[in-house]
């Protein structure tokens, strides 16, 4: 979102909320989704492919996203050696906080760290802003402010939503029909800076906000619709699909096993099977699951079936090709993160 001019931030914070674009918002929550492992959304998916009233078998929904997103995501799995001991003292959580930072930042492409001082423990706490918007001046590299939902737990999409604004002078509340709820006198931002920290996958090349695991999803979706088909495949060749010629009615024709089949002549009945191979299946999905593992720095070990003996140098490169990659994230990525959050927790704490 970009303003013109600061003095008219209201007013174009009100158009943006009459009209707030939900593609980019509903990508993120359905990446998150498969990060969850929540069935109901992976099957909603998997509808689009299988648009049958009975498909004869349930759908077939496996969860690999989180998996390579924890696997791939261990810049923190031994945390950084802090010394200001002061510092530490002030903050919360800070170690999980920055892994689960990290898996969402993988994952989204373009994640959110807010820092928020509690009162009452006199400590830093963090927030992890999913949905965000970031604010922009005109040919500006950096935001001049961010708006992000405030959700309550069993709200429902149809309620009117609430956003916070936030800028290095302002800060108020703003719902989607540009009516300001004043959080302190003249709406002022208590900390004199934006208090968030903001956590890229990618280093900066055209956009702001970066792509996230498309790839990983995708994978995860296919991998889904194969695992469907193949427990669809495997029925059929169990129990066959029951075919009949020679009859112009097959009401005439009752099936059961208790029932006797009694047909005119000339006809036939017979039970067909398909000619697909499931090992061809199984061998797809272990592909897509190899494919995109590689492609994040990532070796699947299948327990059986494939490689089922790997020598201890594959596995030695295998450990280095990801060892590289976390190091390439650390110097790139996560040190400047570590700076930022510091930089923005001391001013809040001064």
């Amino acid at each position: 979102m970009i303003v013109e001019n600061k003095d008219l931030i209201r007013s174009s914070l009100k158009d943006y909320l009459s009209d707030v674009s939900k593609e980019n918002v509903e990508e993120r929550y359905r990446f998150l989704s498969y990060y969850e492992g929540m069935q109901n959304e992976m099957e909603n998916d998997l509808s689009k492919y299988f648009p049958l009233k009975n498909l004869e078998v349930p759908y077939i929904t496996q969860s690999i996203t989180s998996k390579l997103i924890n696997a791939r995501a261990i810049g923190y799995k031994n945390p950084p050696v802090r010394t200001n001991e002061d510092y530490l003292e002030s903050v919360s959580d800070l170690d999980q906080t920055m892994i689960t930072a990290e898996r969402l930042t993988y994952l989204l492409g373009s994640h959110l760290l807010r820092s928020r001082y509690n009162e009452q423990e006199q400590k830093i706490e963090y927030d992890q802003i999913i949905e965000f918007e970031p604010i922009f001046e005109p040919r500006s590299r950096m935001p001049v402010g961010y708006i992000y939902p405030i959700y309550n737990h069993g709200q429902t999409k149809d309620m009117k939503v609430v956003y916070a604004y936030w800028s290095n002078d302002e800060h108020f509340l703003i719902d989607q029909n540009g009516n300001i709820e004043s959080v302190n006198e003249g709406n002022v931002n208590p900390y004199g800076i934006l208090p968030f920290t903001i956590c890229h996958r990618h280093p900066y090349t055209t956009d702001f906000m970066r792509n996230g695991a498309t790839d990983i999803i995708n994978a995860n979706l296919m991998i889904n619709v194969l695992m469907t088909e193949l427990g669809l495949a495997m029925r059929l060749q169990a129990l066959g699909q029951p075919v009949i010629s020679g009859i112009d009615n097959a009401n005439k024709v009752s099936l059961g096993v208790d029932k006797p089949m009694v047909l005119p002549e000339g006809a036939s009945f017979s039970f067909v099977s398909p000619g697909g191979d499931i090992d061809q299946y199984i061998n797809a999905i272990r592909f897509y699951v190899d494919s995109v593992a590689y492609n994040n720095n990532l070796k699947v070990k299948w327990s059986v079936g494939r490689e089922s003996f790997i020598s201890g140098e594959a596995l030695k490169m295998a450990e280095i090709d990801l060892t590289e990659a976390v190091m390439g994230d650390y110097q790139m990525i996560w040190r400047g993160v570590e700076q930022r959050r510091f930089n923005v927790d001391r001013r809040i704490l001064e």
